[in-house]
């Protein structure tokens, strides 16, 4: 019995160290899952602790920071000049004087306010005849010879005021009243379209306008508008 009793005594450490080794070896798998497990884990701990550094690295803005960072007072006094609008171009021929089948110009390019013929005039209060035709021009407008010829009369004439007259030939003179300034003299020859003188309200005039007339040699008025057609 002894010898019985004694061998299952030392079996059972052998039993022990065989079931020790065979539980190494069933242990051995869980021991890499745990190393593993702890190799994670260091991983995960180093990018939580880079992560807690970059934000320890970049400042944190307050919220008042932020709202004045957006406010007008906050941004640059910076002053940004518009840019100038051009003015439109003149549309090509505005200035350019119109002409006739006649062969004459309008002496301005303006509407005609007042024509030729018997009307009540607007200073004396009576009626009386109007020798030309009225061009509602402003002041300083230049006034252009309607066709060539020679000038023959240029100065002040009572109620005509300043007064060019320019004989063209053929028994056609024209006058050009009420001017503000000569640009030509008595005994020049003139172009057609040549400036020679400016609109004024010289004389016997209510307001700026050129009174624009057609006469013979003899001093007889026609109606200049045949002049113009």
């Amino acid at each position: 019995m002894m010898g019985v009793l004694a061998t299952a005594t030392i079996a059972v450490p052998i039993a022990s160290a065989a079931g020790g080794n065979l539980g190494d070896t069933v242990a051995e798998p869980q021991a890499l899952g745990q190393e593993a497990t702890a190799a994670g884990a260091v991983r995960a701990n180093d990018a939580t602790a880079n992560r807690s550094l970059q934000r320890a690295a970049l400042p944190v803005a307050s919220e008042d920071d932020v709202k004045k960072q957006f406010t007008k007072d906050a941004l640059p006094d910076v002053s940004i000049e518009k840019p100038k609008e051009e003015a439109p171009a003149p549309a090509e021929g505005q200035d350019a004087p119109k002409s006739s089948s006649s062969g004459y110009i309008h002496p301005v390019n303006a509407p005609i306010t007042s024509g030729y013929g018997w009307r009540v005039h607007p200073t004396l209060g009576y009626r009386k005849l109007h020798d030309g035709i009225d061009f509602g021009a402003s002041c300083g407008t230049p006034v252009r010879a309607a066709a060539a010829g020679k000038v023959i009369e240029a100065q002040y004439s009572g109620a005509s005021g300043n007064r060019i007259k320019v004989d063209h030939g053929n028994g056609v003179i024209t006058g050009y009243f009420h001017l503000s300034a000569y640009k030509v003299h008595a005994g020049q020859q003139v172009s057609q379209g040549q400036v020679i003188g400016n609109v004024g309200s010289t004389g016997r005039s209510t307001g700026c306008h050129l009174h624009f007339a057609k006469m013979n040699r003899d001093g007889q008025y026609s109606n200049p508008i045949s002049l113009l057609r």
